[in-house]
């Protein structure tokens, strides 16, 4: 297996969408195209086939027979060969403070691997992983569905096959990231969120004559023959014959990829700590969290009152957020109660500045005398 430099995969949830006329949701490729052709794929749903390997969470890979990227996940896939899906983000080509680098704390781990500057386009690549399934399955030899030929393209490197799909032109709805090589015939065929080129046989035959330079005839479905090759992450055949073919039966439903869920809001720790007691009674409470908070969110959401106080009465406070180093600090408007114990309530609403919602919780302690 042919290794490469690293990247980062990260997990989150995925959407069920129906299939459109525009551009796929997706694109089913390789690890090996992701690398070789960043620019192309960035921000893109992609879905790509390989094997968990991994020793802990913190030290996982996704391998496949042409590359190797880094896994960071949340909790690990299960092992053995899956497809994983999700957005392709090239760390390089995006600003530090861009709100896509939130989830994950993703700009601070890129920050912890580059101390010195930002990572040059195609040097840190991304795979917020959305989701896993199982791989293409099985195929006849000589007549694969082109998906599996674009997703594994190993598995039939130099084999003479058919392929039916779908007339796209020389490249003209931007399927591909560019032609293995200048060539008088060349076009592109794709099924579904897959593609693959075509090179060497002029797309002309009984009862037909495509134009690969206009869209007129796009979308008309085609079987050809030819010998798959790869190279440079590029996937096509050595076209030998081509001719028209009906529909498949089935519609393929594209599978959009939404953005993993922002992680939690937790709290680190918190002063005074949870059942302490002697607290001063002009005391602030602090807190630290594990993410940026959203001020706002704070609003009616934080209540402080005296436990076994049959009124009811809350406390009145004022609080302040400092966003550098995420510390929330509660002061009541008046001194506490002496000898009191005191209930501080954070209910839900609550949430970071990427939506991920910090958990309702109750601190309580005790007050002195002074």
């Amino acid at each position: 297996m042919r290794q490469s430099r690293f990247a980062l995969v990260l997990v989150g949830g995925l959407l069920v969408a129906p299939a459109t006329a525009q551009s796929p949701a997706r694109r089913a490729t390789t690890i090996e195209a992701l690398r070789a052709y960043p620019g192309f794929y960035h921000q893109q749903n992609v879905s790509v086939v390989g094997e968990v390997k991994a020793e802990s969470l913190e030290n996982a890979l996704f391998t496949s027979d042409e590359a190797t990227i880094r896994l960071m996940a949340r909790e690990l896939p299960r092992d053995g060969k899956l497809e994983a899906r999700g957005q392709f983000l090239d760390i390089g080509r995006m600003s530090q403070d861009d709100p896509r680098l939130i989830p994950f704390n993703l700009a601070e781990r890129v920050r912890v691997m580059y101390p010195e500057r930002w990572p040059r386009p195609g040097e840190e690549l991304v795979l917020l992983l959305a989701g896993t399934t199982p791989p293409p399955p099985p195929a006849a030899v000589t007549a694969p569905p082109l998906r599996t030929v674009a997703m594994e393209p190993s598995r039939f490197e130099g084999q003479r096959l058919s392929v039916l799909g779908q007339f796209r032109g020389r490249n003209l709805f931007g399927d591909l990231p560019e032609a293995p090589a200048p060539a008088k015939w060349q076009f592109v065929l794709r099924s579904g969120d897959s593609a693959l080129w075509v090179m060497g046989v002029e797309p002309r035959g009984k009862g037909f004559k495509f134009d690969p330079t206009k869209r007129f005839d796009s979308g008309r479905w085609v079987t050809v023959q030819g010998t798959v090759r790869t190279a440079r992450g590029l996937t096509w055949l050595e076209g030998t014959t081509i001719e028209l073919a009906p529909a498949p039966a089935d519609t393929v439903v594209e599978v959009e990829i939404a953005p993993p869920p922002p992680p939690p809001v937790e709290v680190l720790f918190t002063a005074p700590t949870e059942g302490e007691t002697d607290v001063r009674r002009d005391e602030r409470l602090r807190l630290q969290l594990s993410r940026d908070l959203d001020p706002a969110s704070l609003k009616d959401r934080v209540r402080i009152t005296y436990a076994k106080d049959a009124t009811g009465q809350t406390v009145g406070y004022a609080f302040t957020y400092a966003p550098e180093n995420r510390a929330l600090e509660i002061k009541p408007t008046e001194p506490l109660d002496a000898f009191r114990l005191v209930t501080v309530e954070f209910l839900v609403g609550i949430k970071g500045t990427d939506g991920g919602a910090l958990a309702p919780f109750t601190l309580t302690f005790t007050t002195g005398g002074s």
